[in-house]
């Protein structure tokens, strides 16, 4: 295959991060992604990134009107996230101001929040409003946090928050009801592709949370690390029993949860109860921010996105990687 070229490795980056690639220029975009976006226009472009795409994974972008889709990494949706994706998606297509041309495209978060609750019973409405945050703000921006009216911030009085729909929603929301409804029909994969998608899921693999895929690995570890370095982000390692999927691009981060997550798994030693994770949690957090209260969920999803701990049956143990990361107090007492 022909090597990639940057605007092309942008794109498929940008599509492991956030899953979508969006057409429409923006003032803050930096030049690269504007080269990009412009590159995208062309079919060879689009043939090459979804070739790539699916030699690597068995799977290319879905596509709609030069908005690209790639619902596989790290962050699978389970039932009540897709049941909220499509809630949101409805409840803000039909919004009155965006029937219209008018340029005022925000959203009320409370109203949307609601009306998504009526559908999606299940949850209450905090949950969903984090939900709407990670699926649509975080991870896809196709909601970016607008203006505040209210009160100063320090008077307890309800504020209203505002959503600013972006340009390219309908077109996305086009792709991520096709992309959901093929995922009934899972594609037949190679040996070699599902290693990729293990390692683009987990970036971790061992013998042990992989049995049958590791000889495949083992045999073909040379050519599946050549495939990762055309992206010129991503570094395969492999020891004698375990391989990791390293990302240039990832940054330490110093979010609550994430420290959390280091101090955790590196308390677990040679593993515990998968059962016992929860309470292991609460103990950490309480241990590094006894003032604040921190998300179990959020903390066992920075566990997994960084390839820190590994599930074997109904237990939990720390990855090789965690041996990298200490936390420890800064000289203010901080925990980093």
């Amino acid at each position: 295959m022909a090597e990639l070229q940057s605007s092309e490795r942008l794109i498929i980056n940008q599509l492991f991060d956030h899953s979508v690639f969006t057409s429409t220029v923006t003032p803050d975009m930096t030049h690269a992604t504007v080269d990009a976006i412009n590159a995208l226009k062309r079919p060879a472009v689009q043939k090459k990134i979804t070739s790539y795409l699916n030699d690597l994974v068995g799977m290319g972008p879905d596509n709609y009107q030069e908005n690209l889709l790639f619902l596989l990494g790290p962050n699978q949706l389970d039932p009540d996230a897709v049941h909220v994706l499509l809630a949101t998606l409805k409840t803000i297509i039909n919004e009155p101001n965006l029937q219209t041309a008018e340029a005022d495209r925000l959203v009320v978060a409370e109203k949307i929040v609601r009306q998504v609750r009526s559908e999606v019973i299940n949850l209450g409405e905090k949950e969903i409003y984090r939900l709407i945050t990670r699926l649509f703000v975080d991870r896809l921006g196709l909601l970016t946090p607008d203006q505040i009216d209210g009160p100063l911030p320090d008077q307890t009085e309800f504020v209203t928050e505002y959503w600013d729909v972006s340009p390219d929603f309908t077109a996305v929301a086009k792709c991520l009801v096709d992309a959901l409804i093929a995922e009934q029909t899972p594609p037949q994969l190679t040996q070699s592709q599902q290693v990729n998608r293990e390692l683009l899921l987990h970036r971790y693999m061992s013998p042990d949370t992989a049995p049958v895929l590791w000889p495949v690995l083992v045999a073909n570890k040379h050519a599946i690390a050549a495939q990762w370095t055309e992206l010129q982000r991503f570094v395969l390692e492999c020891g004698n029993d375990y391989a990791l999927l390293l990302d240039s691009q990832r940054q330490q981060s110093a979010a609550m949860p994430y420290v959390t997550a280091l101090a955790v798994a590196n308390s677990l030693g040679v593993g515990i109860p998968a059962a016992d994770l929860n309470g292991r949690i609460h103990q950490i957090a309480q241990q590094l921010y006894p003032h604040k209260d921190i998300s179990v969920s959020d903390v066992k999803t920075a566990l997994n996105d960084n390839a820190l701990i590994e599930h074997q049956q109904d237990f939990i143990s720390p990855t090789p990687l965690v041996q990298r990361f200490a936390v420890r107090t800064d000289d203010e007492g901080d925990w980093q």
